[in-house]
């Protein structure tokens, strides 16, 4: 079936958008279109076919995001708590209502070895928890790399990395919060974070979406944590339409 203005308005439609341009050329052309909040975005069908999300709700609201400072939770608060756990250095984010309100790393001490810097995080998770207070935590689930030269080394790491998901997850379970893993694939698609190829590229990306959303810049691990939260944030408001504001 040939492509055309009538076919793509109405997918857009379908979708909760609407289209503005009134003539259609191929999957290249910018098209001007609003988001189901009533934004305006220029992107070619093609691009909204493969990432049709409003980089305007992404962004959120960008001044009330303060680095490592954690607002008081109120009555009316949802809040999420994502993390990009790791048994040195951990990245989070906390959002309320949808919107990012905090986030920063925790280190653990690298010079203990690794069960004890699992205990370490264990303990460090429950009393973000108790401070905090999360109605939900979203991680991001491992994954076994492909193995190659040092394909014994990746292994290791995966076991470490699974001990401490089974702990943080089992304090999860034990503290009666709610909770759900992500492959970084899921995210990463949301966000419309990785074209082209490699680990350190993707990671790049997800620091410039950030510093585009909300004029900050961050690490690696902070802005993993930022997508995760965001990620989880648009997954709870699709299955409770209660949740709160968009993002």
């Amino acid at each position: 079936m040939a492509i055309n203005v009538y076919s793509v308005s109405n997918h857009l439609e379908e979708e909760g958008w609407k289209l503005i341009s009134t003539s259609y050329k191929n999957l290249n052309t910018e098209l001007e279109m609003r988001c189901p909040e009533g934004h305006t975005q220029f992107m070619s069908y093609g691009q909204w076919r493969k990432h049709p999300v409003c980089e305007q709700c992404l962004a959120g609201d960008p001044y009330k995001v303060k680095k490592n400072k954690v607002p008081i939770k109120t009555i009316d608060t949802q809040r999420i708590l994502a993390l990009d756990a790791a048994t040195k250095i951990s990245g989070y984010s906390i959002y309320d209502n949808g919107i990012l309100v905090s986030y920063g790393t925790y280190h653990a001490d690298e010079s203990k070895e690794a069960t004890e810097r699992i205990n370490e995080i264990k303990h460090w998770l429950e009393a973000a928890l108790n401070e905090w207070e999360p109605d939900f935590v979203g991680i991001e689930n491992i994954q076994l790399q492909s193995f190659g030269s040092n394909g014994k080394y990746q292994v290791e790491m995966y076991r470490i990395l699974a001990n401490l998901q089974g702990v943080l997850v089992d304090t999860l379970f034990e503290k009666c919060i709610d909770h759900a893993l992500c492959y970084s694939s899921e995210w990463r698609k949301y966000c419309g974070v990785g074209d082209g190829k490699g680990r350190e590229n993707k990671k790049r990306q997800a620091q410039e979406k950030v510093e585009l959303w909300y004029k900050q810049k961050c690490t690696q691990d902070e802005a993993d944590a930022i997508c995760i939260g965001k990620y989880f944030c648009n997954l709870l408001k699709n299955k409770n339409s209660t949740w709160g504001e968009d993002i």
